[in-house]
């Protein structure tokens, strides 16, 4: 099973969840259950909108980083 995190848009596979992941800071509200690996990559896809991330944490091999980011100021 994965779980989605609405507000940040990153999925979490719970099948090895990690301490960094912080999947009790996640409000239960905006949690959502994914049953398939299948469903999670269509929602990593490029062309999904909104577009998913995998975590970095419990998902590496999904997780892709926003080179962009690291020039955003807040």
């Amino acid at each position: 099973m994965y779980l989605v995190d609405e507000e940040k848009l990153i999925i979490h596979d719970m099948s090895s969840p990690k301490y960094e992941c912080e999947i009790k800071k996640i409000a239960e509200d905006k949690r959502r259950k994914v049953y398939t690996l299948d469903q999670v990559k269509r929602m990593i896809d490029t062309q999904h909108r909104p577009q998913y991330n995998g975590c970095r944490w419990c998902m590496p091999e999904y997780h892709t980083f926003d080179m962009q980011s690291i020039f955003k100021h807040d």
